[in-house]
């Protein structure tokens, strides 16, 4: 199995993770992606790569000859793959309500501050800096706003975002919360939020995973 990663990468972290929560071995590819590479230069860009991802983002993960994009089909794929220990509850509820939380932020929040969405504002309708950072910093608010809701009061929630142990919900929360960070986007205003993501870093999937200990970080090179 090889994954495709780039260590800036929320949603490559997300996949980084899944995999560590279920102990999966796996052979990280890494990638330059987004803006990250000199002069805005991308492997991702590259026809080798848009053979595997015609999206040209990270992740991409191979397994057994099948190519898997997008962060929350590769999740289910290695559910069904490799059941245990289980991303998603037992109960079809309980498995709706982590994919909903899982959606708020990845297709409702992270979505909108991808690096080639912010390119095309900045290039394209000139979107000036203090602009673009007020943009991200408003859609990550009102992301982990609705989130916050989900969780508060609601007796399914436990010390992780469903019940007492980490999900696919908890992935996508802790991946975006690092995000949210590079846009001065803090937790304190959620509680139910920060303690879950407080909860999801004390564990090794987790922290081990995060971006600032990734071999492709320059800090750790």
């Amino acid at each position: 199995m090889q994954l495709y990663t780039f260590f800036p990468s929320g949603s490559a972290y997300r996949v980084r993770i899944a995999l560590a929560l279920k102990g999966i071995d796996y052979e990280p590819v890494y990638v330059v992606g987004g803006r990250g590479g000199a002069g805005g230069a991308s492997d991702l860009k590259k026809p080798e790569y848009l053979a595997l991802n015609p999206s040209a983002v990270v992740p991409t993960l191979v397994d057994n000859g099948h190519v898997l994009t997008q962060t929350i089909p590769i999740m289910e794929y290695l559910e069904e793959t490799h059941p245990e220990p289980a991303l998603l509850p037992k109960d079809p509820p309980g498995r709706a309500r982590v994919r909903a939380m899982a959606h708020v932020m990845v297709s409702d929040t992270h979505s909108l501050g991808t690096a080639r969405v912010m390119n095309y504002l900045d290039e394209k309708l000139g979107l000036q800096k203090k602009t673009g950072h007020e943009w991200l910093q408003y859609w990550n608010q009102r992301g982990f706003g609705a989130l916050e809701k989900m969780l508060a009061g609601n007796p399914a929630t436990g010390a992780f975002c469903h019940g007492d142990t980490p999900g696919m919900a908890d992935i996508c929360l802790v991946a975006h919360g690092f995000v949210a960070e590079k846009f001065a986007v803090g937790l304190k205003p959620f509680p139910a939020v920060k303690g879950i993501y407080d909860n999801c870093m004390a564990l090794a999937a987790f922290a081990d995973t995060h971006p600032d200990k990734q071999p492709d970080n320059p800090a750790n090179q």
